[in-house]
This record gives structure tokens, sequence and C-alpha cells, in this order.
């Protein structure tokens, strides 16, 4: 299935309101597909980096993407430091799917 970003935002509004963004720390978002052409969104955030006076580190996470574009959590306890190891992440499919 492909699955634009466009698609995501509008099936799944309160995940790309201002407020939700901001209080995530979401910087970015796009959408990528494994080898299976199954969708994920891809975010660059900060998500709690900064709780208990840490750092603020920017990353990605992965989200699987449903069968109704609904944005799956992420069960994939890895962050990614940079693009390039979302994409190898993907193409070794090793995302999991669990929630649909």
């Amino acid at each position: 299935m492909t699955v634009s970003i466009a698609d995501v935002r509008q099936a799944n509004p309160m995940w790309f309101d201002k407020r939700t963004v901001r209080f995530m720390g979401d910087i970015n978002h796009r959408i990528l597909h494994d080898k299976q052409r199954q969708p994920y969104l891809v975010r660059l955030t900060y998500a709690w980096t900064d709780m208990f006076g840490g750092e603020r580190i920017a990353h990605w996470v992965i989200n699987p993407i449903g069968a109704n574009l609904e944005i799956l959590p992420t069960h994939l306890l890895e962050r990614f430091a940079t693009l390039a190891d979302v994409k190898k992440a993907l193409s070794k499919s090793i995302v999991t799917r669990k929630g649909e």
C-alpha cells in the first residue's frame, strides 16, 4: 500500500495539531515504506529526551501505519540518530507491526 504524508495527516489530525507537535517535540514527519511496501510514519523528534533535566537530543522514531491509516504505537525501542539509519532498518524489515 502506498501512502502519502497528506493521507496520514488527514486521517490523524490530532497527531499533527500544532499543540501536539510542540508537546511531543516533533521536528519533522515523513512516510517511508519497507521492502513489503508497508508504510511507516518516521518522525524526527526530541520526544522526552529533556525530561528530568536531560539534554535535548533529536532522534528518529518509527511508527507503523495501520490499514485504516491510523498511526500505531511504536514497538521498536531503538531511537535512530540519522535518517539513513531509519532507511537501513526499514530495508532489513526489522520493524514489527504489532497492533494491527
